[in-house]
């Protein structure tokens, strides 16, 4: 019986580490994207700045 046990207990935890994976994948997988949306705000902004101005004279 207590093997039985042990190994009901090991299939839990097994279970558990598998959504955690998951759940880490799927946040490095939305990161990834809010780092793709980020890059591209910051090169329309880039963008938008450049004409006739130098983009190493801050504009304070």
């Amino acid at each position: 019986a207590e093997i039985v046990e042990l190994q009901e207990t090991d299939h839990r935890h097994q279970a558990q580490l598998v959504q955690t994976l998951r759940v880490i994948g799927d946040i490095r997988r939305d990161m990834g994207d809010m780092q793709a949306e980020l890059l591209a705000l910051r090169e329309q902004s880039r963008r938008a700045r450049q004409p006739g101005s130098d983009a190493r004279v801050p504009d304070h």
